[in-house]
């Protein structure tokens, strides 16, 4: 077994075989939810095997060749900000080894970059991806890297199409993710899109479906939103993650509790959305259209009832609209996603519930007019199966008590 450590310009590489168990409790870096965005990708075979599902946190679905182009292909994933890496990890379970034999990508190289998505990129490992499984590589030292790149050599023998099915990378960062401006005019998937942002508070509009309007919030460089269409009766949620200079988004959407697609913009200057953003979009006029509102601007410390300081804007939304109506009463509700008991998830989900409550008493709501109840996983919104939809049933969701 060789190994391989160099120092270059402060990025300190690896080389190292030794093959690592997957852990329950870390944080998968090359995530859409921890902010991961693919940059570039050498050849996708269309938008559903496209490299982006290979940050979707499943096998479900993932990455596939263009007819062809078995091999070399190469997929760039920029991180929200500088980390030190200590082992990454391929996965090609799903791959449609049935169907296609020796689809499933083999000889992998990774490298990585603290410069930019295309300069400074030093080598950190090979792995040999097994044939429809996962092979994590622990680097024999830390890597501090912004950009990762996936060189994929050769796959298992099929001479028409190469499958990857997820990516993963793990470590910690290097300071705070800063937050990204997304304010501006988007053209998307669906319409022309506008975005204001007040701190981390993000409300839009589209000109889609009878005028969709959305309402969430921005944490670094991830939002997750909840959008209305149908004059607001028609409800689902979705997560974008935007590149370092606000200038793209890409994400998924969910409605009726299922991922229904992607849904991606691209920001535009010198054209305008038809659309404009509705006092319906602010948590009265939802309330009055359903009774409820997914309030994801209200967010925690992790594993914690800790209220962040950037939930104060739409803390002080909840205030505002208490004022506003002297007879309404609210029950505020703590949703978790899957990932530990139901009794661990129950019980944060009531303290996350009972501080937001405690917190609308100290700034001047009568506690009679307010209940605080925790539903744990038991309520999802999205596929817990996802980290973007476990992003997304991790909330606080504000009702009328009728």
């Amino acid at each position: 077994m060789r190994y391989s450590i160099a120092l270059l310009a402060g990025l300190t590489i690896a080389n190292s075989a030794t093959a690592q168990p997957a852990a329950q409790d870390r944080v998968d870096l090359l995530d859409l939810a921890a902010g991961a965005l693919v940059v570039s990708a050498s050849s996708e075979y269309n938008d559903r095997w496209s490299a982006a599902r290979l940050l979707d946190g499943t096998t479900k679905e993932g990455w596939c060749s263009a007819d062809g182009e078995v091999a070399p292909n190469t997929i760039v994933v920029e991180l929200p900000q500088l980390h030190v890496i200590s082992a990454v990890a391929v996965d090609t379970t799903g791959a449609q080894e049935a169907q296609y034999a020796g689809i499933s990508a083999r000889r992998i190289v990774v490298s990585g970059s603290r410069t930019s998505s295309s300069d400074g990129f030093v080598e950190l490992v090979t792995i040999e991806a097994p044939r429809g499984g996962r092979r994590e590589v622990a680097l024999a030292a830390p890597a501090q890297v912004q950009w990762l790149r996936f060189e994929i050599r050769s796959n298992w023998g099929n001479a028409e199409y190469t499958e990857l099915m997820e990516l993963e990378a793990y470590g910690t960062p290097v300071g705070p993710s800063p937050l990204v401006s997304v304010a501006g005019v988007y053209q998307t998937d669906y319409g022309m899109m506008r975005l204001e942002q007040d701190g981390a508070v993000v409300r839009g509009c589209y000109d889609c479906c009878s005028i969709g309007q959305l309402t969430g919030s921005i944490e670094g460089r991830v939002l997750r939103f909840e959008w209305r269409e149908d004059k607001g009766l028609d409800v689902g949620t979705a997560m974008m993650v935007a590149s370092s200079s606000g200038d793209t988004l890409t994400g998924f959407y969910f409605r009726n509790g299922r991922l229904d697609g992607a849904w991606n913009g691209r920001r535009v200057v010198g054209r305008q959305a038809e659309c404009t953003i509705e006092s319906s979009a602010g948590l009265a006029g939802r309330l009055k259209a359903t009774g409820t509102a997914v309030m994801y601007g209200i967010t925690f410390d992790s594993n914690s009832a800790k209220i962040k300081a950037e939930s104060e804007t739409a803390l002080a939304e909840v205030v505002s609209v208490l004022q506003g109506d002297a007879t309404l009463r609210l029950l505020v509700v703590g949703h978790t996603d899957s990932t530990n008991t139901d009794e661990y998830n129950l019980r944060l989900s009531q303290q996350r519930a009972d501080a937001v409550v405690a917190w609308l008493i100290a700034h001047g709501c009568d506690g009679a007019r307010l209940r605080a109840v925790g539903r744990g996983e038991s309520e999802p919104i999205a596929e817990n199966g996802t980290a973007v939809g476990r992003a997304l049933n991790r909330r606080v969701e504000i009702r009328v008590e009728r």
